[in-house]
């Protein structure tokens, strides 16, 4: 036991040994393909007919399953596109208050048009329109072969749907059956978005397909019980086999099967279709042709061990005077490895090797630099986290500093100069937060009001402020800083020029389904170049302040909802030069998401 752990050990260790059962591996592989390659070329001549055959068959029973599918198809468009179905169900969508004879009359419609619909297509087993969350409330079919899908099924159903644009999902389910001793029966199950004109989507529609329906198109791939028959939807997820039993490995080396091959003592082929771009792979026996190939491949085996084992000594006797830079290259990295970068190897031959140990001197002389670099950055970097940490201790002390002023100002009765100071300290505690934490926009009307506050007592007197917040907006949550920049924008430009008569409408509603926001002037206006630069138009430059500085806040707002959000919310500009401009912020409208980092 003691002397095979050591030869272990030695092949282990030993470059050389390695080389020759690699070398010797090489070899052994190239044989093998060798005898796999004419192995396969005797197969073809023996397949070759039969594949011919079989594989005309196949494209026969695609082109009637396609017929099939395209048949489901018109239906399922019989169905979404029908205008009566989409008034009532839009209908019954858009009353929150039914009353329970309109809900009668309401379904009724639907029943007789599904009916009508289905009275071409008695193959369907079940047929169910559900609301967008999840329940069969438009219409529900079920033949006595099943039960109606559960909440489950659904789920996964929505899963497949999910990211396709109302095209037909077509996928394999076991249902709960009340015939079936199981309990379960395999189902085909096809399900697709309901979109109206506009693309908006109004319901789900789900059909259910006993198997026979694809059975009977392949009833000729299957004569005498021994052919195999598999049917892969266009995600290559399996609908149909009359092998159901079949291993996990073998379903995925049909799933990916693209030309005709042996597996299993059967001859495989495969095709798809254009139309539905379903996949259909099919089998048939062919034990003897595989018994006689067989006995040709052993021969070729056997041919190729002996070449093997006369390879081996060759390459045995040859390797010697090949391997010496390896050694010293070895000795040179133990050096290194034990800290002494001073080491070097001396070069003996002009070939690769050559260039490992060339390489090998540039390296060791490197990495002694490179240590000395990399302590030096590592100081670099602490002396950066230290004058971080120091820049964000100053916006504290300013605002426990304009806490305590305001306090003082308060206690001397100075209650208008107070107001200002804790404006100011709001505003400051309020940009303290992450600017990825969410508010709500009653919290950022807040922020408006305290800006408006000190703009207006310190800066423009004559100057009307209108803030409309409706109440069913105001816990809305959206990003923090968002509406300030646009506010700022108007004093910096719109106001600059203007001395009396200035008026500011900041008001935010729901229009449908989403939050809007309109920060409304009278002031000086702007064309469309000066529009194209604030939103960050492709080609267009960043507006100038003032001071010469670049605007970058209402750029920023905008790249902030892109990021976030992105379409269909954004930030519109509209403007007349002389007449006054609006920006209108169209955000989600939503008021469940808790409070937190976005």
């Amino acid at each position: 036991m003691v002397s095979w752990i050591r030869r272990v050990v030695i092949i282990n260790r030993s470059f050389r040994v390695k080389l020759i059962l690699s070398l010797s591996a090489i070899i052994l592989l190239a044989f093998c393909l060798t005898g796999y390659l004419t192995y396969r070329y005797n197969l073809t001549i023996f397949e070759e007919e039969i594949s011919k055959q079989f594989s005309s068959t196949n494209e026969e029973a695609l082109a009637k399953m396609d017929l099939k599918v395209q048949e489901v198809v018109r239906i399922s468009q019989t169905v979404v596109f029908n205008p009566a179905l989409e008034n009532v169900i839009t209908r019954i969508n858009s009353n929150t208050n039914p009353d329970a004879f309109d809900r009668f009359f309401d379904k009724r419609q639907i029943e007789d048009q599904i009916f009508q619909i289905k009275s071409d297509a008695p193959y369907i087993t079940g047929m169910y329109l559900y609301d967008l969350q999840g329940n069969p409330s438009y219409f529900s079919y079920t033949t006595s072969a099943i039960n109606v899908p559960d909440e489950n099924v659904f789920n996964l159903i929505r899963s497949k749907i999910r990211d396709t644009s109302g095209d037909l999902v077509w996928i394999s389910l076991p249902l709960a059956s009340p015939i079936e001793p199981s309990g379960y029966r395999n189902t085909i199950i096809v399900a697709r978005w309901m979109k109206n004109s506009s693309l908006a989507t109004y319901g789900v529609l789900v059909m259910a397909f006993d198997e026979s329906f694809f059975s009977g198109s392949l009833k000729e791939l299957t004569k005498g019980g021994q052919g195999e028959v598999y049917l892969f939807n266009k995600n290559n997820e399996l609908l149909f086999s009359n092998f159901p039993e079949s291993s996990p490995v073998k379903l995925e080396q049909l799933r990916n099967l693209n030309q005709t091959q042996l597996m299993d003592h059967h001859l495989f082929v495969q095709g798809k279709s254009d139309v539905t771009s379903f996949k259909l792979v099919s089998g048939t026996s062919l034990t003897d042709i595989q018994t006689r190939s067989r006995d040709l491949f052993k021969k070729i085996v056997y041919s190729g061990l002996i070449s093997i084992l006369l390879a081996s000594i060759l390459i045995v006797l040859s390797t010697g005077n090949l391997l010496r830079p390896l050694k010293d290259l070895l000795l040179g990295l133990r050096k290194v490895r034990s800290g002494d970068f001073d080491a070097r190897i001396e070069i003996r031959t002009h070939d690769e090797l050559a260039y490992i140990g060339e390489s090998f001197n540039a390296m060791a002389e490197q990495v002694g630099r490179l240590i000395k670099e990399v302590y030096m950055t590592q100081l670099s970097e602490k002396e950066a986290e230290l004058k971080a940490l120091q820049a964000q201790l100053n916006p504290h002390f300013l605002h426990n500093m304009f806490n305590e002023i305001y306090w003082k100002l308060y206690l001397q009765d100075e209650t208008e100069t107070a107001a200002l100071i804790a404006a100011i300290s709001e505003m400051l505690k309020y940009s303290l937060m992450p600017v990825r934490t969410l508010t709500t926009v009653k919290e950022e009307f807040q922020q408006i009001r305290n800006y408006l506050k000190i703009q207006k007592e310190l800066f423009e007197t004559d100057l009307e402020i209108i803030i409309q917040l409706d109440e069913d907006v105001m816990n809305v949550q959206v990003m923090r800083s968002l509406l300030q920049p646009l506010v700022e924008n108007v004093f910096m430009h719109a106001f600059r020029n203007m001395v009396t008569h200035k008026v500011l409408l900041i008001k935010a509603s729901s229009q449908n389904g989403f939050l809007e926001i309109d920060v409304t002037d009278n002031g000086c206006g702007m064309d469309e170049k000066a529009i194209s630069q604030i939103m960050g138009v492709l080609g267009s430059s960043l507006p100038q302040r003032s001071d010469g500085r670049e605007s970058l806040g209402v750029r920023s707002v905008v790249r902030r909802i892109e990021l976030i959000y992105g379409a269909p919310y954004r930030l519109e500009i509209t403007s007349t030069l002389g007449s006054g401009t609006t920006m209108r912020l169209v955000l989600p409208l939503h008021t469940d998401i808790e409070k937190g980092d976005h």
